[in-house]
């Protein structure tokens, strides 16, 4: 898999990932505060994943549904939100696909928190969850993902 690279609006933050784990889009009412739309979607790697990340960013906590702190990193230049790292999932970060230079590249292959989501804002994925994920739920995610690869 070649590398995929992305970065923030104004150039100032730049990273560089060398796999995924998956892509989702979530339906929780964080995602939507965070990216001002009706869902946020969402690309996970493993830490060792991360080929670079160049710039300064600021951080952005928040207490998430399990009660575990969430990490967002943002340009402070631009304002754009580029990863983020949820404590309850350690060795990991997320990266927001909107920050890619080509999201075109990634497949969407699962939706969570479903319940929440606005009627008229579902891809119809065969993943779905309700709510929250869990473990199996995560391992069905990597293995669909690689599948359309």
């Amino acid at each position: 898999m070649k590398k995929l690279s992305g970065g923030c609006s104004c150039g100032a933050v730049r990273f560089a990932i060398k796999d995924y784990l998956w892509v989702l889009m979530c339906h929780c009412d964080a995602c939507k505060k965070r990216t001002g739309s009706a869902y946020g979607l969402s690309v996970m790697i493993e830490n060792n994943s991360l080929a670079e990340f160049v710039g300064d960013t600021k951080t952005f906590t928040r207490t998430g549904e399990s009660g575990n702190p969430v990490h967002y990193e943002f340009c402070p230049k631009c304002g754009t939100t580029v990863r983020w790292q949820i404590e309850i999932v350690p060795n990991r970060q997320v990266f927001a696909l909107g920050a890619f230079d080509e999201p075109s590249q990634f497949k969407v292959v699962g939706e969570m928190y479903a319940n929440e989501a606005l009627p008229w804002a579902r891809l119809g994925c065969d993943l779905v969850r309700p709510g929250a994920p869990d473990d199996l739920f995560r391992n069905a995610l990597i293995e669909k993902s690689k599948e359309l690869r």
